[in-house]
């Protein structure tokens, strides 16, 4: 509708262009009838306005002048829509880009929320589960429980080393 809209304006002002250029060329005209009088060169004053309205010329710049103002307007017109379309199309990609930048926003805060409750639970189980293995060292105790268990062994190696000897004793006999 734009693009219609600008192609009568230009058809207006082309029309108006050629009125103005006939207005123009009369006024020149004139101005030469005038230097004509004035230099006594009285035989081109009859033949210059009459020739300006002679053969339909008036008419065949008036289309021409209508015409080309149309095409004008026209591609004008169609210039004016591409421009606002492009700015349409860029404020919508500018509404959407907003709504996705609002949309990571919001997954952003909910990873975050769920990353700090996992740490909460871990940091909960951390303070109320106790490790299997220590990680710390305590000579004291340990080294008391392995010579405590080297002293077992021993007492049982030494039972079945004196059982070996009466079973060899007895069989040896």
């Amino acid at each position: 509708m734009t693009a219609i809209l600008w192609m009568l304006g230009g058809a207006v002002i082309g029309a108006l262009v050629s009125l103005l250029l006939y207005v123009l060329g009369f006024g020149i005209e004139f101005l030469n009838g005038v230097c004509q009088i004035i230099t006594c060169n009285w035989g081109v004053w009859e033949e210059a306005i009459p020739g300006m309205w002679e053969d339909g010329a008036f008419f065949n710049v008036l289309i021409f002048c209508t015409i080309a103002g149309a095409v004008i307007g026209l591609v004008y017109g169609l210039c004016k829509m591409k421009v606002a379309s492009d700015e349409e199309a860029a404020r919508k990609s500018a509404e959407n880009s907003e709504a996705a930048r609002q949309q990571r926003v919001k997954w952003a805060e909910e990873i975050k929320q769920k990353a700090l409750t996992v740490s909460r639970t871990c940091d909960k189980n951390k303070s109320s589960d106790m490790p299997l293995v220590s990680t710390t060292y305590q000579a004291s105790s340990q080294m008391e429980g392995i010579v405590s268990e080297l002293t077992k062994v021993a007492e049982l190696q030494g039972k079945v080393d004196s059982i070996a000897d009466d079973l060899t004793k007895k069989g040896g006999d």
